[in-house]
């Protein structure tokens, strides 16, 4: 039985703004990381001139073995005993994330001058894949397992947690969206050099090392102890190592898990792949990547949802916030699929569209608590790192999957010819050779204006067609999706409120909740 002398009582914590700051700011780096991260396909085919197959090979290569890091990682989260808590040292991993992916950008490419093409492809790819593991297999998943855990062992209470992770989501959203703005630009403005990409990651860097630094002094864990006792369970039960067997059999029981992985794992695939496809979009359709960044600034017009989404949760659940913004979003695609030369047509499909990546990024990462809490009525299993270690698989593994299958289309529809055209004849860009018109373009790339063509059926298809699809998918499984109406039922039947609290005296000596 547990101790109730030292149980935590919801009403009784105040929400942390020290807390809160420490955790956006780990987001902000993050995010910083994250979309480096994802511009290495680009990199590698624009600034390196390796082919759109061959950096996918390495990218493929790369996801096979994050698929044995992810698991290993959680369980070793879940085994983390410190004084500083179980996720909360694991802040720190993110400063190697950043000294690996620097490493990636400044690949020294004169050590394959001397090779011919294939030679100087397979060298290059070898060490941007090596490079590609450590930060992403191994250091990005320590970091990122972490880090709702992290979250989850620090404030307990709902209303916080939410008003929390909300807080969070905005500096997502306006991160991400002022990095996708300011990224396209600097890249354009460096003609897509080297020499762009390392400054870009040096000053990141520098960036995503700071705030992880400032989360782990700002960011102090609940004990235990107060945690079990404030779920109403045996704090012995938490501290009992679940093996990686024992949790996927717990996660077989556990449909809500396997349906929100499924989620995430569909939506990162629509929003990576849509960012990396809207670069080629933008570059052929408009002639520049400016272009993109003036469409993405739209993203700013939907910001303030974020200030109702708490009190918007309370009224209507979490999940058919999100199922509502997929709907949105359909309409969006359609919108800008209707006018694809219309650079306003561009900009109101794409705030449509972006919609409900502003409620994930708020409230995802309730979903998953929720789908922990719910394991553990169902199975009996406690584990955290491990629940965070199944999303972010598939996260990644969908990263990825989006890379290798833009490279897969771009290379099958000839996108690779007209790269060649530009690096081979000595042009800046692509808008450089397009302003020659048709003749310049029979001229320099292969095929023609008929290669020309063919490229950009494969880049629409990438861009609209193909996440229409997966958003259409998305709909259909939150209409089966009852994880709310499911737990409050269960914690009713483990003497709980519906909201997961408790009525029980609180111990004096527990003002420190009172932050």
């Amino acid at each position: 039985m547990t101790d109730t002398s030292i149980r935590l009582n919801v009403a009784e914590e105040r929400f942390s703004k020290s807390k809160t700051t420490g955790f956006a700011l780990l987001r902000l780096g993050n995010i910083l990381g994250g979309l480096l991260i994802a511009q290495v396909a680009f990199f590698a085919t624009n600034s390196l001139a390796i082919t759109a197959a061959a950096i996918s090979i390495g990218i493929a290569i790369k996801t096979i073995i994050d698929a044995f890091t992810d698991l290993i990682m959680g369980a070793i989260v879940d085994r983390t005993r410190t004084r500083w808590g179980k996720a909360r040292p694991y802040a720190l991993s993110a400063i190697l994330v950043w000294i690996s992916l620097l490493a990636i950008y400044a690949v020294p490419t004169k050590w394959f001058e001397h090779l011919d093409v294939e030679q100087r492809n397979i060298g290059l790819v070898i060490y941007i894949t090596i490079f590609s593991i450590l930060t992403s297999a191994v250091f990005s998943t320590m970091a990122n397992l972490a880090y709702e855990v992290h979250i989850k062992r620090s404030i307990v209470n709902t209303n916080n947690r939410v008003k929390t992770l909300t807080i969070i989501g905005a500096v997502y959203a306006i991160g991400s969206m002022v990095l996708q703005i300011a990224l396209p630009a600097v890249i354009d403005y460096f003609n897509g050099t080297q020499q762009g990409f390392i400054m870009i990651a040096g000053i990141t860097a520098v960036v995503g090392i700071a705030t992880c630094i400032v989360a782990f002094m700002l960011c102090p864990e609940y004990t235990e102890e107060e945690l079990a006792s404030y779920g109403g369970y045996d704090v012995n039960q938490s501290k009992v190592r679940v093996s990686t067997k024992d949790f996927l059999l717990a996660v077989y029981a556990n449909k809500y898990i396997f349906m929100w992985t499924g989620i995430n794992f569909i939506y990162m695939l629509i929003l990576m792949g849509s960012f990396l496809t809207g670069q080629y979009f933008f570059q052929f359709n408009f002639g520049n990547l400016s272009s993109f960044s003036i469409v993405m600034a739209m993203g700013a017009v939907v910001l303030p949802i974020m200030l109702f989404i708490p009190k918007l949760t309370r009224k209507y659940g979490t999940v058919n916030l999100i199922k509502t913004a997929v709907f949105i979003s359909i309409i969006g695609i359609i919108i800008r699929m209707l006018m694809p030369d219309s650079i306003i047509t561009q900009a109101i499909g794409y705030l449509l569209f972006s919609l409900p990546n502003l409620f994930i990024a708020a409230i995802g990462s309730q979903i998953n608590f929720e789908c922990m809490e719910y394991g553990r009525y169902k199975t009996g299993v406690i584990a955290e790192g491990m629940y965070s270690a199944f999303v972010s698989f598939a996260q990644k593994m969908s990263t990825s999957l989006s890379s290798i299958i833009i490279g897969f289309v771009l290379t099958k529809t000839g996108f690779d010819y007209l790269n060649r055209a530009v690096v081979d004849n000595g042009f800046s860009n692509w808008s450089e050779l397009a302003n020659l018109g048709n003749d310049g373009i029979n001229q320099y790339v292969s095929g023609g204006i008929a290669t020309v063509q063919r490229a950009f059926q494969g880049i629409n298809f990438l861009y609209n067609l193909f996440p229409l699809i997966l958003l259409i998918i998305i709909v259909v499984v939150l209409s089966f999706f009852n994880l709310e109406k499911d737990l409050r039922k269960m914690r009713v039947e483990n003497g709980l409120n519906e909201d997961g609290s408790m009525i029980v005296e609180v111990n004096s000596s527990h003002n420190d909740l009172h932050e």
